[in-house]
């Protein structure tokens, strides 16, 4: 077995080689056995030309089983990539959910102790507030460690009436210490008779994390604009959502890659490159689209289409 496993790897090895001694021993015999000038170049020709032929075949097939090869081991490297942010991510979720639970009762607690007090000092209302929103946010937070789950399981779920303006006000509220202090300057254009869509609030509202969270990040010194919109569009039933910002924009060789997974021309240790990727695939569940245009040095728009619920007007 060794023996035919050595011939057969030296045969693909000088296979070109081979096939021109061939050619070439060939041609000796058959003009040995004929003594005409034009018959033995016409065979010459032929020749030639066979075995131009079978070098380009052989060529052309190992290039493309290079070409495959190349192809599945990355397809490899990314599945065993996913699989192991997934191992991972169930690790976290685990530690992350009881801290998260005992935190969100005692806020609970709180809450109605507060709203259980006969005479209410000065501030309790706003401190009633607060508290019931830092309890939504613990929400949010238990639902994304859960989307992002479903995720990797392909079992996510979408069928809540989600008002698409409300959840990019949350979004903008969570990201607010990070652009309260800067010269960055956010500009609304929502619609406000935009029909709901059906999806999970929770994923959607990372998806509008993930962009705006960017769009704060391409911005030149922590200065610029960013312009979120909102509309419906008729003819296709869906709304649509625009992050426009007037950052440093996105080289050609950079856009075409964004949304693949652990893509990312941020420095080691400051993105992870799933973000867009992840909100790629939120955004593919929920039967929508999202795309991006680009020019460097003139900003960045993210695009994001969602159908509209059955029946919504």
């Amino acid at each position: 077995m060794s023996d035919k496993g050595a011939v057969r790897r030296q045969i693909e090895k000088n296979g070109l080689l081979l096939i021109a001694v061939v050619m070439v021993l060939i041609y000796w015999v058959l003009d040995s056995l004929t003594s005409d000038q034009i018959l033995s170049r016409t065979l010459i020709v032929i020749f030639v030309i066979t075995y131009g032929i079978f070098t380009q075949s052989l060529i052309n097939s190992r290039k493309e089983a290079l070409a495959e090869k190349e192809r599945t081991q990355e397809r490899l490297i990314q599945t065993e990539s996913i699989a192991a942010i997934g191992q991972l991510v169930a690790g976290i979720a685990h530690e992350l959910n009881n801290p998260i639970a005992s935190t969100s009762s005692l806020i609970q607690t709180n809450i109605e102790i507060l709203n259980e007090k006969k005479v209410k000092a000065d501030g309790d209302n706003e401190l009633i507030n607060d508290l019931e929103f830092s309890l939504k946010e613990l929400k949010r937070a238990e639902n994304i460690v859960k989307s992002v789950l479903g995720l990797s399981r392909q079992t996510q779920v979408y069928v809540e009436d989600v008002d698409i303006n409300a959840n990019i006000e949350d979004a903008l509220r969570v990201l607010h210490n990070q652009y309260k202090d800067t010269g960055v300057i956010i500009e609304r254009d929502f619609d406000e008779n935009l029909p709901r869509v059906n999806g999970n609030f929770a994923n959607l509202g990372q998806v509008f994390m993930n962009i705006i969270k960017n769009a704060i990040q391409a911005l030149p010194g922590g200065k610029g604009t960013i312009s979120l919109k909102t509309s419906y569009k008729r003819d296709t039933n869906t709304v649509t959502v625009e992050c426009r910002d007037t950052g440093t924009g996105i080289p050609d060789d950079v856009l075409k890659d964004i949304f693949k997974p652990f893509f990312t021309t941020k420095v080691v240790g400051s993105g992870s490159g799933l973000g867009l990727y992840i909100s790629h695939e939120i955004i593919k569940k929920h039967e929508g689209l999202i795309s991006v245009s680009s020019k460097t040095g003139h900003g960045t728009t993210f695009t994001i289409d969602l159908p509209v619920k059955q029946g919504a007007s």
